[in-house]
């Protein structure tokens, strides 16, 4: 299954990536260098939902943006989309984590972006907190959860209650969250760009 619930967000859809649960149709640039980088993207306005005198007024599916990919081969591309996942996924974990961490007073030695498939994230002993990539395909509550959890790691190592206690303080709705990475894990982890 490759469709997120809840969104009508189908993952296998070729010539398409997802960022925070929005599309970038990619385009191949005949370019040689094997990079891949957002052509243009725009500023999405907020959804709006219901019918206006019988018409439809929820969201369109035109893309917000583009992503070229370069490469002579397709398995080029496809490294080079990889590597652009890899680097919005650092350049929005560590957004989101920098601003947690201040709030929180709770503060990571290193982050590690990863492939992980059967976690979101993790912290280890020394203080080093490590995501998953794929967090950044869903919605931006998704992985702020996830960020604050592995930062209340930080604190209590453990899954205790006082660990779930710091968890609810620091994000009262955790729950919601939680369960919207349970009910797409599959679709999230199995995830590859088809192009």
């Amino acid at each position: 299954m490759s469709r997120l619930a809840d969104s009508g967000i189908d993952l296998g859809r070729k010539g398409v990536v997802w960022l925070e649960g929005r599309p970038l149709v990619v385009e191949r640039s005949g370019e040689e260098r094997a990079v891949a980088r957002v052509l243009k993207e725009t500023v999405a306005e907020p959804p709006v939902v219901g019918t206006l005198f019988g018409a439809d007024l929820s969201p369109g599916p035109e893309p917000p943006g583009t992503l070229l990919a370069g490469g002579r081969r397709r398995k080029d591309s496809l490294e080079a989309i990889d590597r652009w996942y890899r680097r919005e996924a650092r350049l929005r974990i560590e957004e989101v984590t920098e601003f947690e961490s201040e709030r929180l007073d709770l503060h990571p030695k290193k982050i590690s972006i990863r492939d992980q498939r059967t976690r979101w994230g993790s912290c280890s002993t020394s203080g080093t907190l490590s995501f998953n990539w794929r967090l950044v395909i869903g919605p931006e509550h998704a992985l702020r959860y996830v960020v604050i959890h592995e930062l209340v790691h930080i604190r209590h190592h453990d899954h205790s209650r006082k660990f779930w206690a710091a968890l609810t303080e620091a994000l009262p709705d955790w729950k919601y969250s939680a369960i919207w990475l349970r009910s797409n894990e599959r679709a999230l982890t199995a995830y590859k760009p088809k192009i």
